[in-house]
């Protein structure tokens, strides 16, 4: 009797446990789904189906399409905003920068997604990473250098990203620098 609860128990996954496995489910499914259909051909129904999940199952864990996208780009960011804060690049804003695209280019479809679904890098996500600003004057300085380096970014990543990372970090560094990049 006592095998047979075990087995039970080691069979029977946790609230917690089948929500991540559902959400896994959900963004593999997304993933392969925007790699043969357009983002806005996508439904919610295609997306459930392919993830073997129900639509009630799709909506306790996201809101929409957009939510799960982001979602599955949150661990790049993440990687981007550890990268970020990183003391070795405290002292160093050309390499910060060479780190930057080379992250981007080894995760370069999960932001290929991000680009399709038409989310935009969060201005606050880069602003309040790097340039933590004191006052209203440093906060449009960011605010300026921001806008400039995620057209850069994006022009990169949608030409093709020929140049390596450690050429886009000193031409980065060289163009934003003298914009007030003060480490």
């Amino acid at each position: 009797m006592e095998t047979e609860l075990s087995k039970m128990n080691i069979l029977r996954l946790s609230n917690e446990e089948s929500n991540r496995v559902t959400k896994e489910a959900l963004q593999i499914a997304m993933f392969k789904l925007m790699g043969t259909t357009p983002f806005d051909k996508i439904t919610i129904s295609d997306i459930s189906k392919r993830a073997g999940v129900s639509r009630a199952a799709f909506y306790r864990n996201y809101e929409s399409k957009e939510a799960l996208v982001e979602e599955i780009c949150k661990e790049v960011f993440h990687k981007l905003d550890e990268s970020m804060r990183s003391e070795r690049f405290v002292e160093d804003r050309k390499q910060w920068y060479v780190n930057f695209f080379r992250t981007i280019k080894e995760n370069r479809e999960y932001f290929q997604i991000y680009l399709e679904a038409h989310l935009q890098i969060s201005d606050q996500f880069l602003l309040e990473s790097i340039y933590p600003s004191s006052s209203t004057k440093e906060h449009y300085m960011h605010a300026a250098r921001e806008g400039a380096f995620i057209s850069i970014l994006r022009d990169w990543f949608q030409s093709g990203m020929h140049e390596t990372p450690e050429d886009m970090g000193e031409m980065c560094f060289a163009i934003l620098a003298p914009m007030g990049d003060v480490v």
